[in-house]
């Protein structure tokens, strides 16, 4: 009898480290579950959803009928064919294109100097940074209808322009100048971002490598090459992928300006897409224009996949 008890003993003694086990890897993933859900949910209901919903409409000659009717005929790929076969959406793929190429470029350079500068010590170089990320934190409708005065024929930048003796132009209605003007609002208004994160990526840089190289003879722009800009790669490559999703998908900032004007000459795809859904309501055109947005991004998200892992092998 006692040694069917120490055997019962034993028995039940060796299966509870078990059964601990399987309760904490079952409470684990309860809890890996309940993290994981609010978002999935949300990724679900405000990513996939809309996203498959766009690729609906875009094949559906969707009106605001449909909203009435519930009916929405499908059409197939008859959208994407009237969408290609306008003149101006090849002009507003060129448009979003420069827009976006010449902005990202232009706020990563800038960006990086303005980060560098703040990295040095002088008077204001602790609030300056503060103070120059307000513009970003205004709405795009309030930056485009404060430049769109600024840039006017009678606006304080010819007023000046014009006391120094250089002509003076209506920047935002001449065809030349409208698309230029553009870029330069849409830097103003990101740069302070880009300075306020690459100057934060910048602290990370190990500061005796920076002395190591000054006392081996390495100059500045050689410590920026070989050191700096390899160790924030990995901040830029983010913002480079943010900033180019975010200047692809440019609505506001342009309708505000120049509403595409004049002539087509600023108009975008994202201001299209808004045109045929909001103002002429096809919403199955405007649906198309979004799928046209998509595929770019798309397109440049593999680029960007290409050469990150080509660049990580290499390392």
């Amino acid at each position: 009898m006692t040694a069917d008890t120490l055997t019962t003993t034993g028995r039940s003694g060796a299966r509870t480290p078990g059964r601990f086990r399987r309760s904490l890897a079952a409470r684990q993933r309860g809890e890996l579950w309940g993290f994981l859900t609010p978002a999935i949910v949300f990724f679900v209901v405000f990513f996939l959803f809309p996203l498959g919903y766009g690729v609906y409409m875009s094949t559906t000659n969707f009106t605001t009928g449909t909203f009435i009717t519930g009916r929405a005929p499908f059409v197939g790929t008859a959208n994407f064919e009237a969408v290609l076969a306008e003149p101006v959406t090849f002009r507003a793929l060129a448009n979003t294109l420069t827009i976006t190429i010449v902005s990202v470029v232009v706020e990563l350079v800038l960006g990086l100097l303005l980060a560098l500068l703040f990295a040095r010590r002088f008077p204001g170089s602790r609030w300056l940074p503060t103070l120059i990320l307000l513009p970003w934190l205004l709405p795009a409708v309030v930056v485009a209808t404060v430049w769109k005065s600024l840039l006017a024929g009678d606006g304080p930048i010819n007023d000046v322009l014009g006391s120094i003796g250089i002509p003076v132009q209506a920047w935002l209605a001449n065809p030349a100048t409208a698309l230029p003007a553009v870029i330069v609002v849409a830097v103003w208004a990101s740069l302070p971002y880009w300075a306020t994160i690459l100057g934060a990526a910048l602290k990370q840089v190990p500061a005796e490598q920076l002395e190591a190289a000054q006392l081996d003879g390495a100059g500045s722009w050689r410590r920026l090459v070989s050191i700096v800009i390899p160790t924030i790669w990995p901040v830029i490559s983010v913002l480079v992928v943010m900033s180019v999703v975010y200047t692809l998908l440019i609505v506001d900032l342009v309708l505000v300006l120049t509403a595409g004007g004049p002539a087509n000459s600023t108009v975008t795809l994202g201001l299209l897409s808004y045109r045929q859904a909001f103002q002429q309501f096809q919403f199955g055109l405007g649906g198309a224009y979004g799928m046209l947005l998509l595929g770019i991004s798309i397109l440049f998200a593999i680029v960007y996949t290409v050469m990150s892992m080509r660049r990580e092998r290499d390392e």
